[in-house]
């Protein structure tokens, strides 16, 4: 049902990507193993994370190859709190489990980020709604359609 969900949001949307299982028919469990059964680099997968800050969520958009510093976030966010979200709450906020959470086209309208890292002028591939099912989008068409905001770099380093 969650895959149906996020085509809909597709073609709703006029976006020309198409949704492909991943060629070996199995789940990737990590960013690597996604690039690998695509076959691009694990810069271009995109994890879609949902993260909790005092008490609103957010969604994070990250390369593949990157990860969530929570402590800059909280830093960023001026002191809050910042966790990820549960299962429970993946669900009930997007629509979808973990593992097929989409960049976009969740039951809630969410504040977007993008993590710096992606190789503008090379496709992304994020999670289609299913743990097994990924597509594919340019960089600028995801971070259109995600309405999202580009997050500055760390100069906390």
């Amino acid at each position: 049902m969650a895959l149906a969900n996020f085509q809909k949001f597709l073609i709703q949307n006029k976006l020309a990507s198409i949704v492909n299982p991943f060629e070996s028919g199995e789940l990737a469990r990590t960013a690597a193993g996604a690039a690998e059964a695509i076959g691009c680099e694990v810069s271009q997968i995109v994890k879609s994370l949902l993260v909790k800050v005092g008490k609103e969520f957010f969604m994070f958009l990250v390369p593949g190859d990157k990860r969530l510093d929570f402590e800059f976030l909280s830093r960023y966010f001026q002191g809050e709190k910042v966790r990820m979200s549960n299962a429970d709450e993946v669900k009930e906020v997007t629509g979808y489990s973990i593992g097929g959470v989409p960049p976009f086209g969740h039951k809630q309208k969410l504040k977007t980020f993008v993590l710096p890292g992606f190789q503008k002028q090379l496709s992304v591939f994020g999670a289609a709604g299913d743990k097994a099912w990924t597509f594919e989008i340019s960089y600028e068409d995801l971070v259109r359609v995600s309405d999202s905001e580009l997050l500055p770099p760390d100069k906390g380093d």
